[in-house]
């Protein structure tokens, strides 16, 4: 989403906040160190340069991640086939077969990411990006490949 007003051609620089929105108490935690990575990328491809500095920057970066828990319940068709019977016409048959249903309860996990970009001398919002999946056992391995692929997805959307 980008504030309406907004022209990007403005900006040249860039920097992160301090302390970033997914740090932890005092230090960076992994999952900031990989965000940092993959949102400077991105935005030097763009062409925007990146400043240690937050005060000499034209743009601040800012990233939250939010976590929710969710239930997925569905009904699932149980085939049960009748008895089966002898005819001495017919041979083996069976009777019509009938259903039950029965509910299957999953829990899953989906992760939010969201990346903001700031003017840094009014200090308003000028873009937001925003990339939810749903968390695996896959992506709690190989977190930084999953964060690396949402900030890309993330920035394709980019003006």
């Amino acid at each position: 989403m980008q504030a309406p007003d907004v022209n990007f051609s403005d900006y040249e620089t860039f920097a992160f906040v301090d302390p970033l929105g997914t740090d932890r108490a005092g230090y960076a935690s992994l999952i900031s160190r990989q965000l940092i990575f993959s949102i400077r990328r991105e935005l030097e491809m763009l062409g925007f340069e990146f400043v240690e500095d937050p005060a000499q920057a034209d743009m601040l970066v800012n990233a939250h991640t939010h976590l929710d828990e969710k239930i997925r319940a569905r009904e699932v068709a149980d085939p049960l086939m009748g008895p089966t019977y002898w005819d001495y016409r017919y041979g083996f048959y069976t009777a019509w077969p009938s259903y039950s249903t029965r509910t299957e309860v999953t829990q899953y996990s989906v992760g939010t990411l969201t990346v903001d970009l700031i003017d840094a001398a009014e200090r308003v919002m000028i873009w937001e990006g925003t990339a939810r999946n749903e968390i695996t056992e896959e992506t709690r391995r190989d977190a930084a490949q999953a964060i690396d692929r949402a900030v890309a997805k993330m920035f394709e959307q980019f003006p």
